[in-house]
């Protein structure tokens, strides 16, 4: 049954339709609404694979977002990127990095354990440098789909982009190791938008 069939239906009909979907699942659900996904309309979400290959690889499982954050509401920003004024099209710039939408977010981790991280870059538009100090991370999901492992000290993520990670963490308790997530702030300009400039 589609949208059109519900119109015209009364409540108590309503109650009783069921309506089946067939969605193509991304690890992320955001909305299209006015600017409403940078202004914070958005969210990890995860289907575990019950068969996945690196099941019994890690004992623990941790989901991460980096995302861009703005001062300024998205109908504001909207009318400056949309714009004469503004020719090249260049997005706004972020005014900040947030991991699982916060500043300063502390994960609580256990020594010599290894987990699976799970990390989604919910941003509007910037990409972010992520990695663990002192730490190798091997990705072993790019995209919902598994890899052979590949050992990396730093990854990147573009907006919409997803890992699965194997991290073992240190086995010291002298220390705490920062989880890092850095904005990628570096704005190649093409020919022609240099010469518009």
């Amino acid at each position: 049954m589609n949208r059109l069939a519900l119109i015209g239906r009364s409540a108590s009909q309503l109650s009783e339709t069921t309506l089946a979907y067939t969605l193509n699942l991304h690890p992320r659900y955001h909305s299209h609404s006015q600017g409403q996904y940078p202004d914070g309309l958005r969210q990890a979400f995860l289907v575990n694979d019950p068969e996945g290959p690196y099941l019994g690889k890690y004992e623990k499982e941790v989901v991460l977002t980096v995302s861009d954050w703005y001062h300024e509401q998205m109908p504001t920003l909207i009318k400056k990127f949309i714009n004469v004024a503004n020719p090249t099209g260049a997005e706004p710039v972020p005014n900040a990095v947030l991991l699982n939408d916060t500043q300063n977010l502390t994960v609580a981790v256990e020594p010599g354990i290894t987990y699976l991280l799970r990390i989604i870059n919910v941003s509007a538009f910037a990409g972010h440098y992520f990695w663990i100090e002192g730490h190798t991370m091997s990705i072993v999901e790019v995209d919902g789909v598994w890899t052979d492992p590949v050992e990396a000290d730093t990854i990147y993520l573009t907006a919409a982009q997803r890992y699965g990670l194997l991290v073992t963490m240190k086995n010291d308790t002298s220390a705490n190791f920062p989880m890092i997530s850095s904005m990628d702030t570096v704005i190649e300009l093409s020919p022609l938008a240099m010469a518009v400039r």
